[in-house]
């Protein structure tokens, strides 16, 4: 069932740290055990705080279940995106604490993302999870760069279309995808190739978001667009001389007829 009840935290009624019920009813059983001081519906996903239920009937698939008397505006089918946006909250969060960063999330309503702030190296971290309108892409990229020097976009599958603008604009876009309890990010370049790394092999600095092979994909996107400059060129020399053959080369006269032999 759609509104079943599918996510929680396990670290009390404002966690983060989120996790999801396999469809498997034994496995569930394993996460119920492997999280014994159990669930909680997060208050930071939109949810009640409350304590909550692991149900894990045979025959049925396994949800959470609220308290008998408990009352949530949350409902299953909208806790998924909630849910999946805290796993990428806690682990951008711990990535940049690592560094020494004091992260600032700041609220983007109806972004299907997080808005990340990072005051320290004057950048903002955009974690996009929904789809995103070429324009909508443009006009919050556009805000963002007014307010800090660097703005690094991070895509989920649902949004590959605005990853595909930026990629033509930069040279290079990154997508995103969760691994276990960290994430996973792909270096996309202009001829199609995306290398995954982790995100603990990349870094923030003074100059922006560092990844492996992003150098590289810039160099790329460079030449390639000097390529078309040159090509640009080439044509307009060529169209050039078409026009002016005519004006330099006039048409030689043909010689006189030779009389014909008696």
């Amino acid at each position: 069932m759609s509104g079943e009840l599918r996510w929680a935290v396990t670290d009390g009624p404002a966690g983060t740290a989120a996790v999801a019920l396999p469809d498997d009813g034994m496995a569930a059983h394993v996460l119920g055990l492997d999280h014994g001081r159990g669930f909680w519906c997060s208050r930071e996903a939109g949810g009640c705080g409350s304590r909550l239920v692991l149900e894990a009937r045979d025959g049925a698939r396994p949800h959470f279940r609220h308290p008998a008397d408990g009352r949530c505006a949350l409902n299953g089918s909208d806790a998924g995106p909630a849910y999946e946006q805290l796993r990428h909250r806690r682990a951008m969060g711990a990535w940049l604490a690592a560094q020494g960063f004091r992260p600032r999330l700041e609220e983007v309503p109806g972004s299907g993302g997080l808005h990340v702030v990072v005051a320290e190296a004057s950048s903002a971290l955009v974690v996009q999870l929904s789809s995103l309108p070429d324009t909508a892409w443009r006009e919050r990229d556009d805000r963002y760069r007014r307010r800090v020097r660097h703005v690094t976009w991070f895509y989920g599958p649902e949004a590959g279309s605005a990853g595909d603008t930026e990629l033509a604009v930069r040279g290079v876009a990154y997508a995103v995808r969760r691994h276990n309890t960290g994430l996973l990010v792909g270096v996309r370049d202009v001829a199609g190739g995306t290398r995954w790394v982790r995100l603990g092999a990349c870094r923030l600095t003074a100059d922006g978001f560092e990844a492996p092979g992003a150098a590289e994909a810039r160099a790329l996107h460079a030449r390639r667009a000097a390529d078309r400059q040159q090509a640009a060129r080439r044509a307009a020399r060529c169209a050039e001389r078409a026009a002016q053959g005519p004006r330099d080369h006039p048409r030689a006269e043909a010689p006189p007829l030779l009389p014909f032999p008696a």
